[in-house]
Protein backbone atom coordinates (compact mmCIF):
# COMPACT_ATOMS: atom_id res chain seq x y z
CA UNK A 1 0.00 0.00 0.00
CA UNK A 2 1.41 3.15 -1.03
CA UNK A 3 1.36 5.39 2.22
CA UNK A 4 0.62 9.28 2.12
CA UNK A 5 1.06 12.41 4.47
CA UNK A 6 -2.44 14.22 3.95
CA UNK A 7 -3.26 17.30 3.21
CA UNK A 8 -5.91 18.87 5.28
CA UNK A 9 -7.58 22.35 4.58
CA UNK A 10 -5.37 24.97 6.43
CA UNK A 11 -2.77 22.71 7.31
CA UNK A 12 0.57 22.29 5.54
CA UNK A 13 1.98 19.22 6.15
CA UNK A 14 5.99 19.07 6.21
CA UNK A 15 7.37 17.01 9.32
CA UNK A 16 6.73 20.06 11.52
CA UNK A 17 3.11 21.51 11.39
CA UNK A 18 3.52 25.25 9.78
CA UNK A 19 0.46 28.05 10.12
CA UNK A 20 -1.05 29.55 7.34
CA UNK A 21 -3.07 32.33 6.76
CA UNK A 22 -6.69 31.10 6.92
CA UNK A 23 -9.01 31.20 3.64
CA UNK A 24 -11.16 33.70 3.55
CA UNK A 25 -14.49 32.02 3.86
CA UNK A 26 -17.74 33.44 1.99
CA UNK A 27 -20.67 32.64 3.20
CA UNK A 28 -22.07 29.05 2.28
CA UNK A 29 -25.28 28.34 0.40
CA UNK A 30 -27.98 26.60 2.23
CA UNK A 31 -26.83 23.12 2.66
CA UNK A 32 -28.77 20.13 0.44
CA UNK A 33 -30.99 18.10 3.08
CA UNK A 34 -29.78 14.39 3.36
CA UNK A 35 -31.10 11.93 5.05
CA UNK A 36 -29.01 10.42 8.47
CA UNK A 37 -27.53 7.24 8.29
CA UNK A 38 -28.60 5.48 11.97
CA UNK A 39 -25.45 4.05 14.33
CA UNK A 40 -26.57 0.43 14.38
CA UNK A 41 -25.86 0.17 10.25
CA UNK A 42 -22.46 1.82 10.77
CA UNK A 43 -20.14 -0.86 11.93
CA UNK A 44 -19.11 -1.92 8.58
CA UNK A 45 -19.04 -0.43 4.99
CA UNK A 46 -21.50 -3.35 4.06
CA UNK A 47 -24.12 -2.48 6.35
CA UNK A 48 -23.80 1.08 5.24
CA UNK A 49 -23.95 0.30 2.22
CA UNK A 50 -26.80 -1.98 2.08
CA UNK A 51 -28.72 0.52 4.40
CA UNK A 52 -27.94 3.11 1.59
CA UNK A 53 -29.47 0.84 -1.27
CA UNK A 54 -32.55 0.22 0.50
CA UNK A 55 -33.77 3.58 1.76
CA UNK A 56 -32.79 5.81 -1.01
CA UNK A 57 -34.65 6.36 -4.47
CA UNK A 58 -31.46 7.28 -6.30
CA UNK A 59 -27.77 7.35 -6.24
CA UNK A 60 -27.87 10.88 -5.65
CA UNK A 61 -29.46 10.61 -2.40
CA UNK A 62 -27.34 8.03 -1.42
CA UNK A 63 -23.52 10.13 -1.84
CA UNK A 64 -25.37 13.16 0.38
CA UNK A 65 -26.10 10.71 2.84
CA UNK A 66 -22.68 9.28 2.98
CA UNK A 67 -20.82 12.92 2.43
CA UNK A 68 -22.97 14.00 5.62
CA UNK A 69 -22.55 11.12 7.68
CA UNK A 70 -19.10 11.09 7.41
CA UNK A 71 -18.23 14.80 7.46
CA UNK A 72 -20.19 14.77 11.17
CA UNK A 73 -19.24 11.34 12.40
CA UNK A 74 -15.62 11.08 11.53
CA UNK A 75 -13.26 13.78 12.65
CA UNK A 76 -9.60 14.12 11.26
CA UNK A 77 -7.08 12.26 12.89
CA UNK A 78 -4.54 14.81 14.26
CA UNK A 79 -2.60 12.29 16.11
CA UNK A 80 -1.44 9.25 13.38
CA UNK A 81 -1.27 12.47 10.90
CA UNK A 82 2.52 11.55 10.57
CA UNK A 83 2.50 8.24 10.71
CA UNK A 84 2.39 7.33 6.92
CA UNK A 85 2.21 3.05 7.41
CA UNK A 86 -0.69 3.84 9.71
CA UNK A 87 -2.78 2.28 7.76
CA UNK A 88 -1.60 -1.33 6.36
CA UNK A 89 -4.10 -1.18 3.39
CA UNK A 90 -7.38 0.50 1.97
CA UNK A 91 -9.27 -2.48 3.71
CA UNK A 92 -7.39 -1.66 6.81
CA UNK A 93 -8.15 2.06 6.66
CA UNK A 94 -12.03 1.44 6.14
CA UNK A 95 -11.79 -0.86 9.86
CA UNK A 96 -9.62 1.80 11.55
CA UNK A 97 -11.80 4.48 10.61
CA UNK A 98 -15.05 2.81 11.12
CA UNK A 99 -13.69 1.80 14.68
CA UNK A 100 -12.08 4.53 15.63
CA UNK A 101 -14.25 7.27 13.78
CA UNK A 102 -11.43 9.34 13.08
CA UNK A 103 -8.85 8.93 10.18
CA UNK A 104 -6.51 10.92 7.62
CA UNK A 105 -7.50 11.61 4.48
CA UNK A 106 -6.67 7.52 3.06
CA UNK A 107 -9.20 6.56 5.81
CA UNK A 108 -11.85 8.92 4.91
CA UNK A 109 -11.37 8.19 0.73
CA UNK A 110 -11.10 4.74 1.38
CA UNK A 111 -14.36 4.20 3.69
CA UNK A 112 -16.26 6.68 0.94
CA UNK A 113 -14.99 4.30 -1.90
CA UNK A 114 -15.76 1.36 -0.40
CA UNK A 115 -19.72 1.98 0.53
CA UNK A 116 -20.20 3.77 -2.66
CA UNK A 117 -18.78 0.56 -4.91
CA UNK A 118 -20.69 -1.57 -1.84
CA UNK A 119 -23.86 0.38 -2.88
CA UNK A 120 -23.55 -0.26 -6.59
CA UNK A 121 -21.70 3.33 -7.23
CA UNK A 122 -19.14 3.01 -9.42
CA UNK A 123 -16.00 4.99 -7.40
CA UNK A 124 -12.21 5.60 -7.65
CA UNK A 125 -9.99 6.21 -4.82
CA UNK A 126 -7.51 9.19 -6.05
CA UNK A 127 -4.24 10.71 -5.02
CA UNK A 128 -2.58 13.71 -5.92
CA UNK A 129 -1.40 17.07 -4.21
CA UNK A 130 -3.57 20.14 -3.85
CA UNK A 131 -3.50 23.71 -3.58
CA UNK A 132 -4.85 25.62 -0.43
CA UNK A 133 -4.97 29.35 -0.14
CA UNK A 134 -3.39 29.66 -3.73
CA UNK A 135 -0.63 27.60 -3.06
CA UNK A 136 0.01 24.16 -3.09
CA UNK A 137 0.37 22.09 0.03
CA UNK A 138 3.95 20.01 1.14
CA UNK A 139 2.15 16.67 1.13
CA UNK A 140 0.09 14.21 -1.02
CA UNK A 141 -4.02 14.38 -0.27
CA UNK A 142 -6.40 11.56 -1.41
CA UNK A 143 -10.12 12.22 -3.00
CA UNK A 144 -12.65 10.00 -4.54
CA UNK A 145 -14.39 10.20 -7.72
CA UNK A 146 -17.27 8.65 -8.69
CA UNK A 147 -19.63 8.26 -11.29
CA UNK A 148 -23.05 9.64 -11.25
CA UNK A 149 -25.24 11.21 -14.15
CA UNK A 150 -23.18 9.31 -16.45
CA UNK A 151 -19.93 11.59 -15.81
CA UNK A 152 -17.14 11.22 -13.08
CA UNK A 153 -17.58 13.80 -10.11
CA UNK A 154 -14.80 14.66 -7.34
CA UNK A 155 -15.65 14.04 -3.51
CA UNK A 156 -13.59 15.14 -1.02
CA UNK A 157 -14.72 13.69 1.96
CA UNK A 158 -11.81 14.85 4.12
CA UNK A 159 -11.61 18.27 3.40
CA UNK A 160 -15.20 18.31 3.89
CA UNK A 161 -14.97 17.29 7.04
CA UNK A 162 -14.00 20.27 8.87
CA UNK A 163 -10.13 22.54 8.71
CA UNK A 164 -7.55 23.40 11.22
CA UNK A 165 -6.46 26.38 12.43
CA UNK A 166 -3.15 26.63 14.22
CA UNK A 167 -2.45 23.07 14.69
CA UNK A 168 -6.45 22.64 15.65
CA UNK A 169 -8.68 20.64 14.11
CA UNK A 170 -12.27 22.23 13.93
CA UNK A 171 -15.38 20.27 12.70
CA UNK A 172 -17.29 21.81 9.53
CA UNK A 173 -19.43 20.16 7.06
CA UNK A 174 -18.26 21.40 3.52
CA UNK A 175 -20.67 20.60 0.76
CA UNK A 176 -18.49 22.26 -2.02
CA UNK A 177 -16.14 19.11 -1.86
CA UNK A 178 -19.14 17.04 -2.71
CA UNK A 179 -19.97 16.29 -5.98
CA UNK A 180 -17.05 18.47 -7.86
CA UNK A 181 -16.56 19.00 -11.28
CA UNK A 182 -13.13 17.63 -12.33
CA UNK A 183 -12.21 20.67 -14.64
CA UNK A 184 -13.11 22.68 -11.45
CA UNK A 185 -11.92 20.10 -8.95
CA UNK A 186 -8.32 20.65 -10.60
CA UNK A 187 -7.82 23.43 -9.50
CA UNK A 188 -7.37 22.32 -5.91
CA UNK A 189 -7.44 18.52 -6.67
CA UNK A 190 -4.62 17.67 -8.90
CA UNK A 191 -3.86 13.95 -9.06
CA UNK A 192 -0.91 12.79 -10.16
CA UNK A 193 -2.03 10.75 -13.39
CA UNK A 194 -3.43 12.77 -15.74
CA UNK A 195 -6.00 10.20 -16.45
CA UNK A 196 -8.17 11.03 -13.57
CA UNK A 197 -8.31 14.60 -14.68
CA UNK A 198 -11.48 12.67 -16.65
CA UNK A 199 -10.49 15.44 -19.69
CA UNK A 200 -10.17 14.62 -23.00
CA UNK A 201 -7.34 17.75 -22.73
CA UNK A 202 -6.02 17.09 -19.38
CA UNK A 203 -2.94 19.27 -18.20
CA UNK A 204 0.30 18.54 -17.87
CA UNK A 205 1.63 19.70 -14.33
CA UNK A 206 3.40 22.76 -15.05
CA UNK A 207 0.20 24.24 -16.36
CA UNK A 208 -1.68 24.03 -13.46
CA UNK A 209 0.85 25.56 -11.71
CA UNK A 210 1.33 28.12 -13.70
CA UNK A 211 -2.49 28.40 -13.87
CA UNK A 212 -3.05 27.49 -17.68
CA UNK A 213 -6.19 26.39 -17.55
CA UNK A 214 -7.00 26.24 -21.54
CA UNK A 215 -3.48 25.02 -22.34
CA UNK A 216 -4.67 21.36 -23.29
CA UNK A 217 -7.06 22.46 -25.46
CA UNK A 218 -3.68 22.93 -27.96
CA UNK A 219 -3.14 19.12 -27.99
CA UNK A 220 -4.33 16.03 -29.56
CA UNK A 221 -7.26 14.45 -27.79
CA UNK A 222 -6.57 12.15 -25.09
CA UNK A 223 -9.09 9.68 -25.29
CA UNK A 224 -9.68 9.48 -21.72
CA UNK A 225 -12.13 7.15 -21.61
CA UNK A 226 -10.40 4.47 -23.51
CA UNK A 227 -7.79 5.14 -21.65
CA UNK A 228 -9.80 4.69 -18.71
CA UNK A 229 -11.48 1.23 -19.79
CA UNK A 230 -7.76 0.11 -20.86
CA UNK A 231 -6.70 0.54 -17.59
CA UNK A 232 -9.73 -1.28 -15.30
CA UNK A 233 -9.12 -4.18 -17.37
CA UNK A 234 -5.10 -4.20 -17.23
CA UNK A 235 -3.51 -6.39 -14.78
CA UNK A 236 -2.06 -4.50 -11.79
CA UNK A 237 1.53 -4.36 -13.15
CA UNK A 238 0.32 -2.85 -16.40
CA UNK A 239 -1.76 -0.31 -14.40
CA UNK A 240 0.66 0.93 -12.52
CA UNK A 241 3.62 0.62 -15.85
CA UNK A 242 0.49 2.64 -17.51
CA UNK A 243 0.25 5.22 -14.70
CA UNK A 244 4.58 5.54 -14.41
CA UNK A 245 4.54 6.48 -18.03
CA UNK A 246 1.43 9.14 -17.55
CA UNK A 247 2.88 10.64 -14.97
CA UNK A 248 6.13 10.87 -16.53
CA UNK A 249 4.89 12.26 -19.71
CA UNK A 250 2.94 14.81 -17.92
CA UNK A 251 5.78 16.58 -16.51
CA UNK A 252 7.60 15.90 -12.81
CA UNK A 253 7.61 19.42 -11.83
CA UNK A 254 7.58 19.05 -7.57
CA UNK A 255 8.77 16.95 -5.20
CA UNK A 256 5.29 14.81 -4.58
CA UNK A 257 5.15 14.52 -8.35
CA UNK A 258 8.62 12.84 -7.77
CA UNK A 259 7.95 11.10 -4.54
CA UNK A 260 4.99 9.15 -6.42
CA UNK A 261 6.71 8.17 -9.66
CA UNK A 262 10.21 7.09 -7.52
CA UNK A 263 7.48 5.11 -5.49
CA UNK A 264 5.52 3.78 -9.05
CA UNK A 265 8.87 2.47 -9.86
CA UNK A 266 9.66 0.54 -7.25
CA UNK A 267 6.46 -1.21 -7.13
CA UNK A 268 6.85 -2.34 -10.73
CA UNK A 269 10.46 -3.63 -9.75
CA UNK A 270 9.18 -5.59 -6.75
CA UNK A 271 6.17 -6.48 -8.98
CA UNK A 272 8.22 -7.75 -11.87
CA UNK A 273 10.20 -9.58 -9.88
CA UNK A 274 7.41 -10.92 -7.55
CA UNK A 275 6.00 -12.38 -10.95
CA UNK A 276 9.69 -13.72 -11.75
CA UNK A 277 10.14 -15.87 -8.81
CA UNK A 278 6.22 -16.88 -9.20
CA UNK A 279 6.87 -18.10 -12.20
CA UNK A 280 10.62 -19.76 -11.10
CA UNK A 281 8.11 -21.29 -8.83
CA UNK A 282 5.87 -22.54 -11.00
CA UNK A 283 8.82 -24.10 -13.05
CA UNK A 284 10.26 -25.97 -9.85
CA UNK A 285 7.19 -27.60 -9.34
CA UNK A 286 6.57 -29.06 -12.99
CA UNK A 287 9.76 -30.05 -12.07
CA UNK A 288 9.17 -31.62 -8.72
CA UNK A 289 5.95 -33.04 -10.69
CA UNK A 290 8.04 -34.23 -13.17
CA UNK A 291 10.17 -35.86 -10.82
CA UNK A 292 7.61 -37.44 -8.34
CA UNK A 293 5.59 -39.37 -11.68
CA UNK A 294 8.96 -40.50 -12.63
CA UNK A 295 9.65 -42.02 -9.25
CA UNK A 296 5.97 -43.38 -9.16
CA UNK A 297 6.52 -44.98 -12.50
CA UNK A 298 9.73 -46.46 -10.71
CA UNK A 299 7.58 -48.27 -7.55
CA UNK A 300 5.22 -49.62 -10.31
CA UNK A 301 8.06 -50.75 -12.74
CA UNK A 302 9.53 -52.64 -9.68
CA UNK A 303 6.18 -54.35 -8.15
CA UNK A 304 6.15 -55.20 -12.29
CA UNK A 305 9.27 -57.25 -12.72
CA UNK A 306 8.15 -58.80 -9.12
CA UNK A 307 5.39 -60.41 -10.97
CA UNK A 308 7.51 -61.09 -13.88
CA UNK A 309 9.68 -63.11 -11.99
CA UNK A 310 6.94 -65.13 -10.89
CA UNK A 311 6.08 -65.46 -14.20
CA UNK A 312 2.95 -63.75 -13.78
CA UNK A 313 1.75 -65.14 -10.96
CA UNK A 314 -0.65 -65.02 -8.92
CA UNK A 315 -2.61 -64.95 -12.56
CA UNK A 316 -3.82 -61.42 -13.86
CA UNK A 317 -6.26 -61.11 -17.46
CA UNK A 318 -4.38 -60.16 -20.29
CA UNK A 319 -5.85 -56.58 -20.48
CA UNK A 320 -4.70 -55.54 -17.34
CA UNK A 321 -1.21 -56.52 -17.47
CA UNK A 322 -1.35 -54.71 -20.58
CA UNK A 323 -2.63 -52.00 -19.38
CA UNK A 324 -0.04 -51.99 -16.40
CA UNK A 325 2.57 -51.63 -18.92
CA UNK A 326 1.39 -49.32 -21.27
CA UNK A 327 0.06 -47.15 -18.38
CA UNK A 328 3.94 -46.98 -17.43
CA UNK A 329 4.51 -45.53 -20.73
CA UNK A 330 1.89 -43.05 -20.86
CA UNK A 331 3.16 -41.92 -17.57
CA UNK A 332 6.53 -41.62 -18.48
CA UNK A 333 5.54 -39.55 -21.44
CA UNK A 334 3.95 -37.01 -19.36
CA UNK A 335 6.76 -37.06 -17.01
CA UNK A 336 8.98 -36.11 -19.99
CA UNK A 337 6.39 -33.23 -21.06
CA UNK A 338 6.65 -31.68 -18.50
CA UNK A 339 9.89 -30.76 -18.70
CA UNK A 340 9.77 -29.94 -22.30
CA UNK A 341 10.22 -25.46 -22.19
CA UNK A 342 11.31 -25.65 -18.90
CA UNK A 343 13.82 -22.56 -18.16
CA UNK A 344 15.18 -22.65 -14.67
CA UNK A 345 17.47 -20.04 -13.33
CA UNK A 346 19.34 -22.35 -10.46
CA UNK A 347 21.85 -24.31 -11.54
CA UNK A 348 21.34 -27.51 -9.29
CA UNK A 349 17.34 -27.13 -10.36
CA UNK A 350 18.86 -27.34 -14.68
CA UNK A 351 21.22 -30.37 -13.21
CA UNK A 352 18.40 -32.05 -11.65
CA UNK A 353 16.47 -31.42 -14.86
CA UNK A 354 18.39 -33.10 -17.15
CA UNK A 355 19.21 -35.80 -14.54
CA UNK A 356 15.90 -36.71 -14.80
CA UNK A 357 15.34 -36.12 -18.37
CA UNK A 358 17.75 -39.19 -18.69
CA UNK A 359 16.09 -41.01 -16.25
CA UNK A 360 12.44 -40.95 -17.80
CA UNK A 361 14.32 -41.82 -21.09
CA UNK A 362 16.03 -45.09 -19.65
CA UNK A 363 13.28 -46.61 -17.66
CA UNK A 364 10.87 -45.81 -20.96
CA UNK A 365 13.86 -47.93 -22.68
CA UNK A 366 12.80 -51.14 -20.40
CA UNK A 367 9.30 -50.21 -20.18
CA UNK A 368 8.99 -50.77 -24.17
CA UNK A 369 10.99 -53.61 -23.69
CA UNK A 370 8.34 -54.84 -21.32
CA UNK A 371 5.57 -53.81 -23.77
CA UNK A 372 7.07 -55.87 -26.77
CA UNK A 373 7.28 -58.95 -23.85
CA UNK A 374 3.58 -58.37 -22.81
CA UNK A 375 2.60 -58.07 -26.83
CA UNK A 376 3.97 -61.83 -27.52
CA UNK A 377 2.63 -63.28 -24.53
CA UNK A 378 -0.66 -62.47 -25.03
CA UNK A 379 -0.12 -63.64 -28.72
CA UNK A 380 1.01 -66.78 -27.09
CA UNK A 381 -0.51 -69.36 -26.21
CA UNK A 382 -1.14 -70.55 -23.25
CA UNK A 383 0.20 -73.97 -23.29
CA UNK A 384 3.47 -72.36 -24.50
CA UNK A 385 3.39 -68.84 -22.18
CA UNK A 386 5.63 -70.16 -19.86
CA UNK A 387 8.44 -70.66 -22.18
CA UNK A 388 8.65 -67.14 -22.73
CA UNK A 389 10.24 -66.37 -19.20
CA UNK A 390 12.87 -68.58 -19.79
CA UNK A 391 16.24 -67.62 -21.78
CA UNK A 392 17.89 -70.49 -23.69
CA UNK A 393 21.45 -70.53 -23.82
CA UNK A 394 24.07 -72.48 -26.53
Amino acid sequence: MKYLLCSLYGLLLTGLVQAQAVKKITPAPAAPAYAPIPDSVTGSAASMAGYLAAHHKNQRDMLKSLFGWMSTHITYDMVNTFRPDYYKDSADAVIKTLQTRTAVCQGFAALFTEVSRLAGIPALLLSGYTFSNGRMDNASHAWVAVWLDNQWQIVDPTWGSGYTMNGKYTAKLDWKQFLVAPAVSVKTHVPFDPLFQFSEYPLRHEEIRDAKWTAGAARPLFGYKDTLAAYESATYLDRIRSMAGRIDRYGVTNQLIAAELHYLMNVIRVEQHNQEVTAQNGQVHRLNEAGSVYNMVVNTFNDYVVFKNNQFAPSKPDKEIQEWVNGMATKLDDAGRMLNGLELTDAANRRVMEETKVSITQLKQRVVEEQAFVAKYVKTGRLFRKSLFYKLVF
